[in-house]
C-alpha cells in the first residue's frame, strides 16, 4: 500500500473530523491504513485528533499517528512470526494487570466518596513538632526587608542612625508568599526568600559572620543608601519554618489517612466474607 502523504491527509482529515460532528458510530468508518492484517479507521484517527484542531495542525497530528501505527504493526508482525506459541502466550499476565486495575479504580473510588480531607492546623503543628527532623532545610533562607535612599532623598544619618525606624512615606507591606512568610519593605514592592535573591536586591556580597535575626545595618554604593534589617535567618539543616512545609505536611496527613481507609475497607471486606461464609479454605 503506498505510503499516506502528508497531502493527502491535509486534504482529507479536517473534512472528516468536521463530519464527525454530525454524526453517530454507525456511518461509514472508511480505512485509512493497512499493515499486513490490521488496518487503522477513521474513528481510530479521529481519538487523537481533537475536533476544531486547526487544519495544519490535524494533518500533522494525523500524519504522526499514521506512521507511528504503521512501524508499529510493522514489528508486532515480525513478533507474531518468530515468537513460539508460549512466549505469546499472556493470559496470566493480562488478568493480573486487569485485577490491578480493578482494584485501583474500587480503590480510588472509595477515597472519593470516603476520605475526610479536612486537617486542622493543631494537627499540622503536632505533627510539625514531632517530626521537625524530616523537613531540615536544603538550603540557607531569610525573611528580611529593606528600602534605598538616592542622593539628595533625605538625611542619611537621620534616617539610619542606629536603624530605630524607616523613612517617612515608606511604602511597607507584609504578607504571605509561595514558600513561606516575608516581609516586603520597599518602593518597588520585592520580597526575598534566599540569601542570593537578597544579593540580587541589596549591594551584600555575603552575610557578615554573626548575622543573624534581628540584623541591622547600612550600605553605601554610587551616592545611594541601603538600609536592611534581617528579620530571621535560618541556615541549611535547621528545621524548616511551618509555613514553609505545612502543604508537604498536610499531603502527608492526607496519604496516611488513606492508606488507613483502604486497609480497613479490605479488613472489613475479609471479615464479611468469612462471616457470610463465602470464603473457605480446603
Amino acid at each position: 500500500m503506498a505510503p499516506i502523504t502528508r497531502l493527502t491527509i491535509l486534504s482529507i482529515v479536517p473534512v472528516v473530523l468536521g463530519a464527525a460532528c454530525g454524526r453517530g458510530g454507525g456511518e461509514d468508518d472508511p480505512v485509512v491504513a493497512k499493515a499486513f492484517e490490521q488496518t487503522l479507521h477513521w474513528s481510530d484517527l479521529r481519538q487523537v485528533v481533537p475536533i476544531g484542531t486547526a487544519a495544519e495542525d490535524s494533518a500533522a497530528m494525523g500524519q504522526a499517528y499514521v506512521n507511528n501505527w504503521l512501524h508499529k504493526q510493522v514489528e508486532l508482525h515480525q513478533a507474531e512470526i518468530h515468537l513460539s506459541s508460549s512466549q505469546k502466550h499472556f493470559d496470566n499476565e493480562l488478568e493480573d494487570y486487569r485485577n490491578s486495575l480493578l482494584l485501583f479504580a474500587y480503590e480510588e473510588a472509595l477515597v472519593r466518596q470516603r476520605l475526610d480531607t479536612a486537617i486542622s492546623a493543631d494537627t499540622i503543628a503536632a505533627y510539625y513538632r514531632n517530626n521537625a527532623d524530616n523537613f531540615d532545610l536544603k538550603d540557607d533562607i531569610l525573611r528580611a526587608r529593606w528600602f534605598r535612599v538616592g542622593p539628595g532623598q533625605a538625611d542619611h544619618e537621620e534616617i539610619g542612625g542606629p536603624l530605630q525606624g524607616w523613612p517617612p512615606g515608606t511604602n511597607e507591606r507584609s504578607g504571605n508568599v509561595a514558600g513561606g512568610t516575608r516581609d516586603h519593605h520597599h518602593r518597588s514592592q520585592r520580597s526575598v526568600d534566599h540569601p542570593q535573591a537578597l544579593r540580587n536586591e541589596v549591594p551584600l556580597e555575603a552575610l557578615p559572620s554573626g548575622a543573624g535575626d534581628g540584623f541591622r545595618t547600612t550600605l553605601h554604593m554610587d551616592s545611594i543608601t541601603w538600609f536592611l534589617h534581617i528579620l530571621e535567618l535560618r541556615t541549611r539543616l535547621s528545621p524548616s519554618p511551618i509555613e514553609l512545609v505545612r502543604q508537604d505536611i498536610r499531603t502527608i496527613l492526607l496519604n496516611q489517612r488513606k492508606l488507613r481507609l483502604i486497609e480497613q475497607m479490605r479488613t472489613d471486606l475479609y471479615h464479611k466474607a468469612v462471616d457470610d461464609q463465602q470464603i473457605e479454605v480446603y
